[in-house]
């Protein structure tokens, strides 16, 4: 969505902000560029943390019956 939002900065369409234009089209190259890296550092955060829950294994029935006897 940023990559969208920057290009439209960039080319003066649909965003009205009072600023100088070589401003705006820093800021969108800024956001367009620094965007893809904001979020493969997400990405790769996700990743890092993520940990999936263990299922624990029922017991074999032959074990079951050794213990109670």
């Amino acid at each position: 969505m940023h990559a969208v939002v920057s290009q439209l900065m960039y080319g003066g369409f649909w965003v009205d902000v009072p600023a100088p234009a070589a401003e705006v089209r820093g800021g969108a190259e800024l956001m367009y560029y620094g965007g893809d890296i904001a979020e493969l550092l997400l990405a790769g955060a996700l990743v890092a943390t993520w940990r999936p829950e263990r299922r624990s294994r029922p017991a074999p029935a032959g074990r079951a019956l050794a213990g109670s006897g």
